[in-house]
């Protein structure tokens, strides 16, 4: 059911994971990405973790989608100074 429920931002959770697959599938396949103390991980690791919902996948999805949040506000731009 959690699929189906709205977020707070009105994506639901299967529309946030086809974002963040399809942003991932961009990366390189040699990309590496340390998640907290839960290890580091290839792109394709990654990508089965979201694809699974597990924790891994959550907590990116959680950062994806505040990158793409401040890419949206600006403060990305201001950030890197672009």
């Amino acid at each position: 059911m959690a699929n189906q429920d709205k977020n707070n931002q009105g994506t639901n959770d299967e529309e946030i994971r086809k974002l963040v697959l399809a942003r991932m599938q961009t990366w390189s396949p040699t990309t590496m990405k340390s998640i907290g103390d839960k290890g580091v991980f290839s792109r394709d690791e990654l990508i089965q973790h979201v694809q699974k919902g597990d924790e891994i996948g959550k907590t990116l999805e959680a950062v994806e989608m505040e990158w793409l949040r401040g890419l949206k506000s600006g403060f990305i731009r201001e950030l890197y100074g672009k």
